[in-house]
């Protein structure tokens, strides 16, 4: 819950409401629910068939977010000298993971997933749970 909090948080600070939009659209796919017509959007090309091919809808959203970005080339001088600093920090930090020995670099994984609640444990004690309904029911 947390984690989908966070990412929500994220995407809304990096890109506008159209690519979160198309980016919920993909996900939705891939969890194989199908997409709601929207009512203002524009006819897509005609294909063999009605769904909206997952390559059509990243090419959008990266589209998107690509206007987004132009739009916001003109940012205050502070807010830019901020957004230069948070990315070199990321890289300091990147590099310092992409130094660590693998075996090292997967226990980091391992606990930071455990330590915030990644979505992998709530699938498995969901599972898990699942799995215990089925056994008292017969």
């Amino acid at each position: 819950m947390a984690g989908k909090f966070l990412k929500r948080a994220l995407l809304s600070i990096f890109i506008d409401k159209s690519a979160r939009d198309k980016l919920d659209a993909i996900e939705a796919v891939k969890r194989g629910e199908r997409l709601p017509k929207p009512d203002a959007a524009p006819p897509a090309p005609a294909t063999d068939d009605d769904d909206i091919l997952p390559e059509t809808l990243v090419r959008q959203a990266i589209d998107s977010a690509s206007q987004e970005l132009e739009r916001k080339k003109n940012l205050p001088p502070g807010r830019a000298q901020l957004i230069e600093q948070a990315l070199a920090i990321h890289d300091d930090k990147s590099r310092l993971l992409n130094d660590l020995p693998e075996e090292q670099r997967e226990k980091l994984i391992v606990m930071a997933m455990h330590t915030f609640g990644s979505s992998f444990d709530e699938k498995k004690t969901a599972d898990t749970q699942q799995a215990k309904k089925k056994r008292k029911k017969t």
